[in-house]
């Protein structure tokens, strides 16, 4: 075992720990919204606001977390930072949007997002942006990439922000699971001591699922530890330099977990397939509202049979590299690369954490002993009158000087 394995080792008991606390207090009501903005006035005191909200500090917390470990992999590779950079870019830049247009396409949901639908967008296009990086590269470096390794670093930054975004979802209370007591024994035995149970009438499962102080299975926690977990034991195969295993693990380990955990949420999932599909299909894979096989666990199969084939048809034959730690670290610490996750975390937090399905009414008023302060600056500002009016009337006058006629 090498000093990076124990440093994994600490790290992912230390998570482990800190996950514990959130999971506890992020169900509760207070534990939605981060702050509000006062927007237009109502009347005299009170103001509209936009709420922004916990969900997004999560989520940008967990893009900029995945970004960073994405550039410290490929660094550690040696692939130049602005092509890491620019494969950032490429995929934020289609799967923000794909986040949000599936959601509304397959839930009819125009507030939401959807991380699966986010993550089948990139899976697909990834082996495609890296043959294009590939090519700049080759242009303007004169150096080959090292795909395999490059595909494994974004699967590795993809299933930890996932992870980490999960605490968002426990906030707003969305992805939510099954009532605890319509699971299976094995399952209520198991979650017997760490179920959730959401309070507030702005949490989805709430206004939604209506099960407000109901005992549900804890579908996001259990995410969360599984991709941290899948993360951070890929990094370890990453730095033994076995690059398709950290790949293979870390994709094909948490499509297994979206496959399977999609059975135990209760929360619409868009159906089965297509509604107008035939009735003897839906009779077959459970009908529309069993949901045993929804449009993301189809979209969860196809993005890991893709995935396989990408490797064996798509990325060339990988090279002998070797991924140096330092080497990785070293390539966060540039002021490109600072500032790039400044940004993309201000973009995702302002993006994913704008309330557009909550409302806001704020009142200012003044302190109860408001009068007491206000009494305070009127004894200084009268007692600074009389001091300055008695330097006026006491100052000796100058003496003018006479005026001499020639």
């Amino acid at each position: 075992m090498t000093a990076f394995d124990l440093s994994l080792m600490v790290t992912a008991v230390t998570l482990m720990g800190l996950y514990q606390w959130l999971f506890r207090i992020l169900p509760r009501e207070r534990w939605q919204f981060l702050a509000t903005i006062p927007t237009s006035k109502i009347s005299k005191n009170d103001w509209r606001g936009i709420n922004l909200t916990l969900y997004g500090f999560f989520t940008a917390l967990a893009g900029v977390i995945s970004c960073a470990i994405f550039i410290a992999l490929t660094g550690a590779v040696n692939v130049a930072t602005g092509i890491a950079l620019l494969l950032i870019l490429a995929v934020l830049a289609a799967c923000l949007p794909a986040a949000k247009l599936i959601a509304r396409f397959v839930e009819n949901n125009p507030h939401g997002f959807t991380v699966g639908g986010a993550s089948f967008t990139g899976i697909i296009l990834a082996p495609f942006l890296l043959l294009a990086a590939d090519y700049i590269s080759k242009e303007i470096y004169g150096l080959a990439l090292p795909t395999v390794a490059i595909l494994a670093a974004i699967s590795i930054a993809y299933v930890a922000g996932e992870g980490i975004g999960r605490l968002g979802c426990l906030s707003f209370g969305c992805c939510y699971g099954k009532p605890l007591s319509l699971a299976p024994r094995w399952i209520q035995h198991a979650c017997a001591h760490t179920p959730h149970r959401y309070s507030g009438k702005t949490k989805k499962i709430c206004f939604a699922g209506k099960m407000e102080n109901v005992d549900v299975i804890p579908v996001q926690s259990a995410t969360c530890v599984v991709f941290t977990l899948l993360a951070l034991i890929s990094i370890g195969l990453f730095f033994h330099n076995h690059f398709s295993e950290a790949l293979l693990l870390s994709l094909i380990g948490s499509q297994a977990w979206r496959l399977s955990s999609e059975t135990l949420r209760a929360d619409y999932r868009g159906g089965n397939l297509i509604e107008n599909i035939s009735e003897e299909l839906k009779k077959e894979i459970g009908g529309t509202n069993g949901k045993r096989i929804s449009i993301y666990q189809i979209m969860t199969i196809l993005a890991s049979i893709y995935i396989v084939g990408a490797l064996r048809w798509l990325i060339p034959p990988e090279q002998n590299i070797t991924a140096i730690a330092h080497q990785g670290v070293s390539a966060l610490w540039q002021p490109e690369v600072i500032l790039s996750l400044q940004a993309i975390g201000l973009i995702m937090f302002l993006y994913s954490g704008t309330s557009t399905i909550t409302r806001a009414r704020i009142q200012f008023s003044m302190a109860p002993n408001w009068q007491q302060q206000t009494e305070q600056d009127l004894r200084i500002a009268t007692g600074a009158q009389k001091l300055t009016n008695h330097s006026i009337t006491t100052a000796p006058r100058t003496p003018r000087k006479p005026t001499v006629v020639t």
